[in-house]
């Protein structure tokens, strides 16, 4: 007698592409990743509201009602993207200018997200910038907001100030009522290129504290900031495992072709990931003294070029092959490499297009999200929030009269949160033309993204799904 067999679902074949109905099947048997997803932006600059201009208060209030009903974390620099110094005079043995602070951490709680602060920039007076030939520029006051100031470091010998405001930091958001759990260190390792070996200083080398010399590693840096931010929870009573401190807040830059200078063996459609990065991923995960999450950056343009070697969707999967190639390495030599969550500090997935439709905008942008969570990314924090009818249409349109409404990528971007958040088991799906379209599913919803400029019919487990050009739509369904 032949014995019985029950099909593998998550061994499926793909049906032939063919230029009538797509198939997108889902079935519970196969969970194909736990989501680890939830939303968030950096609020910098205009986020809400132009310093320069008269806003109009109804479409401000819009604004926070978008973010309190669809945001989940809300990241803020120190200073710098629209807030002032805390710390400005080097002869106050306090930092006092806390008010710009106060307001964009008193948002995050008025709207009932979860507060996130970025480490970075830092006080004129703390930092410089590492020269060619071994010497260090130490910035005046003239420099505070100019260009050097966001390409120096923390000086050797300020790294005690440096900890010393990250302490007055921590003690002042980590209580109520603003409670913050989260911090990420520094930002995209600006100050810490070498121009004298072409690379990142990312080691624990404490450099010179002899003088105001800038040669200290960044995990040197990023572990001091760790333990003052350990230490100071616990003078709090706050329980050490609910800090959560991340980095190193690279850059992970693509060349045009393996031509350019550092290429690594990872080669993609849309470029060649640069080593450097990679170098600095990993040195750190092996030499951090704790991390609550990896933080890293990313754009989906070339570093050579300034522009895109694909097409728009081909360039968004940067973040989910970013996350891929973590996951990749060897935890045992990598610590975290493989549990730790996954953030991009700044996410930038605009298909930079003037001529490009929201629908368009809606459709890339969903389409890269959707990559990163199936290849188990956390949190991608939105920059460009405010759609001014530039390239990035952003979250929600202009803060003048009349503005504040949502755009189509805000919509996609709240059904993520709401339907596909941390937690949820992810379906393997199957798409018999993913060119045309992508999917995601769990076993109540599936979204789908139609990548064309033409009007498709899917039939999801069966049933007829219509979609207009670069739809993006989030339907219910039963699962096979």
């Amino acid at each position: 007698m032949t014995p019985t067999t029950t099909p593998d679902l998550c061994k499926s074949a793909v049906p032939a592409a063919g230029q009538g109905t797509i198939q997108v099947t889902t079935s519970p048997a196969c969970t194909q990743v736990t989501s680890q997803f939830a939303s968030g932006i950096t609020l910098s600059d205009n986020t809400l509201a132009y310093p320069w201009a008269n806003n109009n208060l109804a479409a401000v209030n819009n604004v926070k009602g978008l973010i309190k009903n669809g945001i989940h974390y809300q990241n803020t620099p120190i200073m710098g993207w629209g807030l002032d110094d805390p710390w400005p005079d080097p002869n106050s043995a306090e930092p006092t200018a806390w008010s710009g602070l106060d307001a964009r951490l008193r948002l995050a709680v008025d709207t009932g997200a979860t507060p996130v602060l970025t480490l970075s920039e830092a006080p004129w007076w703390m930092k410089g910038q590492l020269q060619g030939d071994g010497s260090t520029t130490v910035l005046t006051q003239a420099d505070e907001w100019g260009r050097i100031a966001y390409e120096s470091r923390i000086l050797d010998n300020k790294m005690d100030a440096w900890c010393h405001l990250v302490q007055r930091i921590a003690e002042r958001y980590m209580v109520a009522p603003y409670n913050v759990r989260y911090f990420q260190v520094w930002n995209e390792l600006k100050g810490y290129y070498d121009p004298r070996i072409n690379n990142y200083n990312y080691t624990t080398n404490a450099g010179d504290p002899s003088g105001p010399n800038a040669k200290h590693g960044y995990t040197y840096m990023y572990n001091r900031v760790y333990e003052t931010l350990m230490e100071t929870a616990s003078s709090l009573g706050i329980d050490r495992s609910t800090i959560k401190v991340g980095g190193p807040y690279v850059f992970m830059d693509t060349w045009s072709s393996s031509n350019q200078s550092n290429p690594s063996n990872v080669v993609k459609r849309y470029g060649v990931f640069d080593q450097r990065p990679f170098d600095v991923v990993q040195y750190w995960l092996q030499h951090k003294v704790g991390a609550g999450f990896v933080t890293i950056d990313g754009s989906i343009e070339n570093r050579d070029t300034q522009k895109l070697l694909s097409d728009p969707f081909t360039v968004s999967e940067i973040f989910g092959d970013v996350v891929t190639w973590i996951r990749s390495l060897d935890d045992s030599l990598y610590p975290g490499a493989k549990t730790l969550p996954i953030w991009f500090a700044e996410w930038f997935a605009s298909p930079h297009l003037d001529t490009s439709g929201e629908d368009y905008d809606n459709a890339v942008k969903t389409y890269a999200m959707i990559k990163f969570i199936k290849a188990g990314g956390a949190t991608a924090l939105s920059w460009n929030n405010v759609g001014d009818n530039w390239a990035d249409k952003g979250l929600w349109t202009t803060t003048y009269a009349g503005g504040g409404q949502p755009r189509p990528w805000y919509t996609s971007y709240k059904a993520l949160n709401d339907f596909f958040a941390a937690g949820t088991p992810i379906l393997k799906t199957i798409v018999s033309d993913p060119a045309r379209v992508e999917a995601l599913a769990t076993a109540h919803k599936v979204v789908l993204v139609n990548k064309t400029d033409a009007s498709l019919t899917v039939a999801v487990n069966g049933n007829s799904v219509s979609l207009a050009p670069y739809q993006v739509s989030f339907i219910d369904v039963t699962s096979k």
